[in-house]
């Protein structure tokens, strides 16, 4: 490649070798003015100079086509990589370009449906408007009525004689604490005691332990009134004169029922209305559910052995009835 135009054959000695110089008129060796003689040592050194040289061209070569196959193979990949990577590309598009379409699609009909909710909105919103305006009028209505109504009651209060004051309705509430009282805490209170004397008529015999705290703590109906409540007798009672021991609960429970007797007592004193407990009932007569209130597992009609707790009357108005205690088998 860069040297075959240099090869030639070695050069040959003039006169077969005799190294004399060439007759005149024999034919010239060199005929170029530029020939020049290298000896025969430096024309192989430079030989073999010249092959080395073709030897290392075929192989610059050879890797020049090496190198251009394996560049190619790369590129033909990666022009095969960047195709199915541009199709798949193109098919997610035509893909996205399909939804988009659908969903635009969808989106008339919500836009129609859209427009109908606020349409309905509006009238709604009119509608109400409307109402708020009619229940304003309403309103306005209901209370010019109720204070005509205020008026008439007004009227008919100042006109009737028979209808309850408002102060005396305290009374209402302090029965129902009396009778509180009856059932439930004096029963829990005499507990003790009869838990120590073990009567065979339980039931009896707890009515007349009762009977004997309302009688300590509200007095007989001839005393007049309201008296103060004998907090001491109702100890000796509950306690039998301090034979009975009363553990914490009974003895808090004592104090309490003590406590409420004489607030029920002040109460009733400062309503400004004649309060009394109503002890008479006349032992014998038949029990009347109309009248009296009857203790537990008494019956309607049976004599009447005892009254077990007062009845209560504020301004002669009767409002807690008697508790009695009947006889069994119509005993008198």
């Amino acid at each position: 490649m860069f040297f075959n135009r240099h090869k030639a054959e070695p050069p040959q000695d003039a006169g077969g070798g005799s190294g004399e110089r060439p007759s005149v008129g024999g034919p010239r060796l060199v005929e170029e003015e530029t020939a020049f003689l290298i000896p025969q040592s430096e024309w192989k050194q430079l030989a073999v100079r010249l092959d080395g040289l073709e030897a290392l061209e075929a192989r610059v070569r050879k890797l020049e086509a090496d190198a251009d196959a394996r560049w190619a193979a790369p590129r033909s990949r990666t022009r095969s990589e960047r195709g199915e990577w541009a199709d798949r590309v193109e098919r997610r598009m035509r893909g996205f370009d399909t939804r988009l379409r659908d969903t635009l699609a969808g989106l008339g009909p919500l836009g129609d449906r859209l427009t109908e909710l606020t349409v309905r909105h509006e009238h709604m919103g009119e509608r109400t408007l409307a109402l708020e305006s009619t229940v304003a009028d309403t309103r306005r209505l209901l209370d010019e009525l109720g204070e005509v109504l205020d008026l008439v009651r007004v009227a008919q209060v100042e006109e009737r004689t028979d209808l309850t004051r408002e102060d005396f309705l305290v009374h209402y509430g302090l029965a129902g604490r009396l009778k509180a009282l009856y059932t439930q805490r004096m029963p829990d209170l005499i507990q003790p005691r009869l838990t120590a004397e073990r009567p065979r008529d339980v039931v009896r015999r707890q009515a007349e332990l009762i009977r004997r705290l309302c009688l300590a703590l509200f007095g007989p109906e001839e005393h007049g009134g309201v008296g103060d409540p004998d907090l001491d007798e109702l100890a000796r009672i509950t306690t039998d004169a301090g034979r009975v021991g009363l553990d914490q609960q009974h003895q808090r429970l004592l104090e309490r029922v003590g406590s409420e007797a004489s607030n029920l007592s002040r109460a009733m004193n400062e309503s400004g209305y004649a309060s009394r407990f109503d002890f008479s009932v006349e032992p014998g007569i038949a029990a009347d559910p109309r009248e009296h209130a009857l203790w537990l597992s008494c019956e309607a009609g049976r004599p009447v052995a005892f009254v077990v707790c007062p009845g209560y009357r504020a301004a002669d108005r009767r409002l807690l009835e008697p508790f009695v205690f009947t006889e069994s088998g119509g005993e008198g």
